[in-house]
């Protein structure tokens, strides 16, 4: 039987939210096999997007154990456990957050601008695969606060996967109808494995190998 890439055992946490209440992970355990479309549903306040985080090593459980591998990375000091997600994760949030004045090429650049450890060459090999594959090659040059909202998602997309993470995190990112056929091209084409906080009725759904579905911060029994 093929190893998880990613799993939690037991996870517990409640993070306050903005405006009131809290959101809650209550004694979660599930398992991510490599090279498939995961996709985590449930109403508002189900605790979907705190278990993203908790996963993707942005926040700490109150309990229990996130898994790569064979590393507990729960376990890790901060600095190993901070290396470990910037080398093992791509992300997309619900804001693009890209930066307005600096060109499609340049934002998209900067995860492995910022990571270090490759060459130039390396670099700008891996930032062409990425214009590539997401059909961005033209625009390359053009300020990113140029493009139509739909355009910038992709130009996001293309940033969260330049560094040629194993995983994707998705946290019902805008522009999910764009952007789930590129996830799903992702997994059947580079063998990405994704995990998407997916709207009930949302494109994700029908995208996905597996659908997981959560209320009240506990997975649902399948």
């Amino acid at each position: 039987m093929t190893a998880p890439l990613l799993h939690c055992r037991d996870l517990h946490c409640m993070r306050p939210l903005w405006r009131e209440g809290a959101s809650h992970v209550r004694g979660v355990s599930t398992e991510f096999l490599s090279g498939e479309f995961h996709a985590v549903s449930g109403s508002e306040g189900c605790g979907k997007n705190l278990l993203l985080h908790v996963l993707g090593l942005l926040e700490e459980p109150d309990a229990g154990e996130v898994w790569l591998g064979g590393t507990k990375a729960t376990a890790l000091p901060a600095g190993e456990r901070d290396a470990l997600r910037l080398r093992t994760f791509g992300f997309l949030f619900p804001a693009c957050a890209l930066l307005p004045s600096l060109s499609v090429l340049e934002n998209i650049a900067f995860p492995v601008l910022k990571a270090g450890g490759t060459t130039e060459a390396e670099q700008a090999e891996q930032t062409l695969a990425a214009l590539q594959f997401c059909g961005l090659e033209g625009e390359a040059e053009q300020p990113v606060g140029n493009l139509p909202p739909e355009r910038q998602a992709i130009a996001t997309f293309a940033r969260a996967i330049i560094h040629r993470p194993p995983l994707l995190l998705a946290e019902s990112p805008a522009a999910e109808e764009i952007l789930v056929p590129l996830a799903r091209r992702a997994v059947d084409e580079l063998g990405l494995t994704v995990v998407w906080g997916a709207r009930q009725d949302g494109p994700a759904i029908s995208a996905s190998d597996r659908v997981l579905r959560m209320s009240g911060g506990r997975l649902d029994a399948a």
